[in-house]
């Protein structure tokens, strides 16, 4: 069966159209690499949107365990467990036991030294998050020693540090903590030390070095952060109340409660914030999946439409094939009856032919008494018509009808050529030479039949009658 070509090209067209509107509403693919970027510069700008963090965290590790990438996997496990860290314990565990299992499949030796340096730090990342997870769940020994390993490194020296402190604190012995906080290198920039020089002013105040601490808050309570500055007065409140400083006590407090209001102010603002944006991005999933649904069902209905289409343009084709079939079949039946009815015309013309020139006694008169000069009897000629006229399907009288004002002669002369006598026989029955035959012929044929071409006998004539 063969399709138009049209068609084949709405088909192509329809199905492609389809394509492109369903994949219009996926996202183009991203790397792994791409994605975990994404994430971190999501997390910086917008801390408030922890949903899409996380969200984008776990398709950076699908991707990653898709491509092989082990450095990437291992650090969006590692961002994964400390975003989980405060709300899912047990599975931040999970997570970076996946993370120290992704670092350990990494082969060292076909990183380039760049790499190498990233996954050293990685493995500093790990153990401290390790170290705080074991911390949390009240594990001080496993913490501790991951702790003093970190302090061996340059580049997170202060926050194991800072956490061997507290733990010290915890365990009410100030004077270790305050110890392990004072071998912290601290910058002349407050706001890049801010956590270690609180872990140090608090070790002051567990000492009761009430003035260096409250030195070290002082400075941290002009700090433009609202918490930070909170955190501080409440200190330096408490500095003032033990230093009984009764004076400067209102004003400290004043302070506190307008901190502690901008904090919360600001935390009802980032709750805001949070939820209109997990709002909107529900209403963006919404939507995203309504459209995908759309064009699912547009691509399943253009699908049934067009094969609807093929299959009633094959129905109607091979329909068009029967009837065009069966009028070819009924044609050739036809020509092959037609045919059949010629040579069945022709064989009874020929018999009857032979029927009157052999065994008619009228014809057989007319050839044994042809020298006799005899002539045909008016029966004779009723006969004759008779016969011509059976196998000529009524030659005569067609004749009679188309050329009513033809004589009995001029009859008797197309009846005698129609059963293709010879000039001589007719010239012996009408008793006149043959010239006389041939002229009378030719003169039946231009006046009686109106035809003066030479090519064309009187025998052509009457066979078109």
């Amino acid at each position: 069966m063969t399709i138009p070509t049209g068609f084949h090209r709405f088909c192509v067209l329809a199905w492609v159209t389809g394509l492109l509107m369903v994949c219009s509403t996926h996202p183009s693919p991203t790397t792994s690499a791409s994605t975990l970027a994404e994430a971190e510069a999501m997390h910086t700008s917008r801390p408030d949107r922890v949903k899409a963090y996380e969200d984008l965290l776990r398709a950076a590790v699908r991707q990653a365990e898709a491509e092989h990438d082990g450095l990437t996997c291992a650090r969006a496990y590692l961002l994964l467990s400390a975003q989980l860290q405060w709300t899912d314990e047990d599975e931040a565990i999970a997570l970076a036991t996946k993370a120290q299992q992704a670092l350990q499949r990494v082969h060292i030796a076909l990183l380039s030294p760049q790499k190498r340096e990233t996954m050293k730090a990685l493995q500093l990342d790990l153990m401290l998050t390790m170290a705080g997870l074991y911390e949390q769940k009240g594990e001080i020994p496993r913490a501790r020693s991951l702790y003093q390993q970190c302090r061996r490194y340059d580049t997170c020296r202060n926050v194991a540090l800072g956490h061997l402190a507290n733990l010290c604190l915890s365990e009410n012995d100030a004077a270790g903590a305050l110890q392990l906080a004072r071998q912290m290198t601290l910058s002349d920039d407050y706001c890049a030390d801010i956590e270690a020089r609180f872990i140090l002013a608090n070790c002051y105040l567990q000492c009761d070095s009430l003035l260096q601490a409250r030195q070290i808050y002082t400075h941290l309570a002009s700090l433009p952060n609202h918490k930070t500055r909170y955190v501080a007065q409440r200190h330096l409140t408490e500095i003032a109340i033990r230093l009984r400083e009764l004076t400067t006590l209102p004003a400290l407090l004043d302070s506190t409660f307008s901190s502690a209001e901008s904090v919360f102010f600001e935390a009802l603002q980032q709750k805001d914030v949070y939820f209109h944006a997990t709002l909107q991005q529900e209403r963006r999933a919404e939507h995203l999946a309504y459209r995908q649904r759309l064009m699912l069902w547009g691509l399943c209905g253009v699908t049934v439409l067009t094969v609807i289409v093929v299959l009633f343009l094959i129905a109607l084709t091979r329909h068009r094939r029967q009837i065009q079939a069966q009028r070819l079949k009924a044609e050739q039946r036809e020509r092959e009856l037609a045919e059949e009815r010629v040579v069945q015309q022709e064989q009874k013309i020929l018999l009857l032919q032979h029927l009157i020139l052999d065994k008619s006694e009228v014809l057989q008169r007319l050839r044994a008494e042809g020298d006799s000069k005899k002539q045909l009897s008016q029966k004779e000629w009723q006969e004759v018509e008779q016969m011509l006229d059976g196998v000529t399907d009524g030659f005569v009288s067609r004749l009679r009808t188309s050329h009513p004002e033809f004589s009995e002669e001029d009859i008797q002369l197309c009846m005698l050529t129609r059963m293709n006598l010879s000039n001589q026989v007719i010239s012996s029955i009408y008793l006149i030479t043959v010239s006389a035959v041939k002229h009378r012929k030719l003169k039946l044929k231009k006046e009686g039949f109106g035809e003066y071409d030479p090519e064309r006998p009187l025998d052509t004539v009457l066979l078109e009658i």
